[in-house]
C-alpha cells in the first residue's frame, strides 16, 4: 500500500502558507483534521473493550478526539497537532488491550483504527483543506 501526498515545496510553498494567516492556518488545519479523524474514532469505539458488568465510566467513550496548537511551542516546525484516543484515565487499560498483559491476550483496536482508514483520512483531510481554502 503506498500513500502518497503532493505539496508545493519550496518558495511556492512558502508562499502559498504567507498568504494565509497564521490563526486562520490553525483554525483550518484543526477543524479539518477533526473532520478526517471522526472516521478513526469511531472505529476505535467499535473495537474498544467494554465490560456491561463495570458500573464505571467505560474506555470506549472517553475516546475523543484533541488537538494542540504547537506552532510558537515546538522545536518542530509542526503547526497543530492532532490525537485521537481513549484518556489519560483509561491509559493503562487502553496499552493492555493494544498489547495484551501476561493474562490477556492482545486485541490491537488504537493501530487498527489508523491503519485500515489511511485513505479516507487522508481524502477527507485534503477535501476539507481544499474546502477552507476556497472559503466555502
Amino acid at each position: 500500500m503506498n500513500i502518497e501526498i503532493k505539496f508545493p515545496t519550496g518558495k511556492e510553498l512558502d508562499r502559498l502558507m504567507a498568504e494565509v494567516e497564521k490563526k486562520v492556518g490553525v483554525k483550518l488545519l484543526r477543524d479539518a483534521g477533526r473532520e478526517a479523524l471522526k472516521v478513526v474514532q469511531e472505529d476505535m469505539y467499535q473495537h474498544a473493550g467494554f465490560d456491561e458488568e463495570n458500573p464505571g465510566a467505560h474506555m470506549r467513550d472517553t475516546i475523543k478526539i484533541r488537538s494542540t496548537n504547537v506552532a510558537e511551542t515546538s522545536k518542530y516546525t509542526t503547526i497543530v497537532t492532532l490525537r485521537v484516543g481513549p484518556s489519560k484515565q483509561h491509559h493503562m487499560k487502553a496499552l493492555a488491550q493494544e498489547f495484551g498483559t501476561v493474562k490477556q491476550i492482545a486485541k490491537p483496536f488504537i493501530r487498527p483504527a489508523m491503519d485500515y482508514n489511511v485513505q479516507k483520512v487522508l481524502r477527507v483531510l485534503a477535501s476539507e483543506i481544499r474546502i477552507g481554502l476556497e472559503g466555502k
